[in-house]
């Protein structure tokens, strides 16, 4: 038997908001976190509009300040949050590991190692690709093992599956989960060659749209069995029934136009959670503000939902903070528990004419009330790497 998996804190550090309270204020606002650049030159860049998170060093891009800033204060959230010290996570022994999503880290230290090498300079570089883990082990005190998960922009919510399938399978008792990237010149520089990147703020899923803005996050989680929440008499703030990964095999960064691998991996992850389209009442989609994803995603939610008579609300938190590459899936899943909790949408504010066309699908510019039991979080990458969750309002149950 299949043991639940709630979730107990929850840490978010993104554009002004340090902690949950500040990011579902600045999410029910559809307050927008997209802006003029400063964390590095964006001269030759199509735009310079990114998802900055405000305070962080910005340093010289080889030592990943951003990035440990970042996790710091997204892991010290998260433990006030779940009502945890250090000491109690040591005592949790290796019953409790850590699953983290990343796909930037590094990557500015390549860059300027290359640059150096280049106009031969002394080089003393070394890669310490795995440094981020013994710096958030030391944070928390973890005993158990630290699993890196980068599979593109998939990473966040492929990690928090990892981690669902993990407890509830007896393997642990509870864990780290979550995501952190931090602005990167390289990634600007990928995007904007591959003319990704919008001219101005990213519109998704509106028939203006015209490529993304990068973000950059940090949103860790407490992932525990609802035996071992209740034991310590934790407050839950949610709970994770169920999820699925998927591949399109189609190409390294174009998404299969027709959305078949994105309507495969939904409705395995409505299988694993053993309930039905009609079911859902949010989905927080991958929703980039790119012409093929957001279309291909529009056919596959057209497609998964088809048959339902309810209506659905729809969102893409992408539209507020950027796309935070490996991260975004994780502070989508924090935007999810938030707007179930308060029962709460979260708009997109510069939304004007939708592409989606089905009537059971609501796209919203104003923030309303929900009625939503359950919600669907997708993530649609690059090389056909795809990931949904679905995630339950939590309720106690009377005795």
């Amino acid at each position: 038997m299949r043991r639940p998996v709630v979730v107990t804190g929850i840490g978010v550090t993104v554009g002004e908001a340090l902690g949950k309270e500040a990011f579902a204020k600045m999410c029910f606002a559809g307050q927008s976190n997209i802006k003029e650049c400063s964390a590095f030159d964006t001269k030759g860049l199509s735009t310079s509009f990114f998802g900055e998170t405000s305070n962080l060093p910005h340093g010289d891009g080889t030592s990943n300040e951003r990035f440990f800033a970042l996790m710091e204060h997204s892991i010290k959230q998260m433990m006030s949050d779940a009502s945890l010290t250090k000491e109690d996570i040591s005592g949790f022994g290796t019953r409790c590991r850590m699953f983290l999503g990343t796909l930037i880290f590094s990557a500015d230290a390549f860059y300027h190692h290359s640059l150096a090498k280049r106009a031969q300079k002394v080089d003393h570089f070394i890669a310490h690709m795995n440094e981020f883990t013994t710096y958030g082990k030391e944070l928390l005190g973890l005993k158990g093992s630290a699993a890196v998960i980068s599979s593109s922009c998939a990473s966040g919510t492929t990690a928090a599956g990892m981690a669902l399938d993990y407890i509830r399978n007896g393997i642990i008792d509870c864990a780290v989960v979550g995501g952190v990237d931090s602005l990167s010149i390289v990634t600007a520089y990928g995007f904007n060659a591959l003319k990704s990147l919008s001219s101005g703020v990213a519109n998704p899923f509106d028939v203006s749209r015209d490529g993304i803005n990068i973000g950059e996050c940090g949103a860790m989680f407490f992932f525990e069995s609802l035996e071992h929440a209740k034991a310590r008499g934790a407050k839950i703030q949610g709970e994770i029934v169920g999820y699925a990964l998927s591949n399109d095999a189609y190409h390294i960064t174009s998404p299969r136009p027709d959305g078949e691998g994105a309507y495969r991996t939904m409705k395995g992850a409505l299988k694993d959670a053993s309930i039905e389209p009609h079911d859902i009442g949010l989905v927080d989609a991958h929703g980039t503000g790119t012409l093929a994803n957001d279309s291909m995603e529009a056919k596959a939610l057209t497609h998964l939902f088809k048959d339902v008579a309810r209506d659905v609300d729809v969102s893409s938190t992408k539209a507020l903070v950027g796309h935070a590459m490996g991260a975004s899936g994780a502070v989508e899943l924090a935007a999810v528990l938030l707007a179930l909790q308060q029962q709460t949408y979260i708009p997109l504010p510069r939304l004007k004419e939708s592409i989606l066309v089905a009537d059971n699908l609501h796209l919203s510019s104003k923030s309303h009330p929900l009625q939503a039991d359950y919600a669907l979080k997708n993530s649609f990458a690059f090389s056909g790497n795809s990931a949904s969750l679905v995630v339950r309002r939590y309720e106690e149950v009377a005795p």
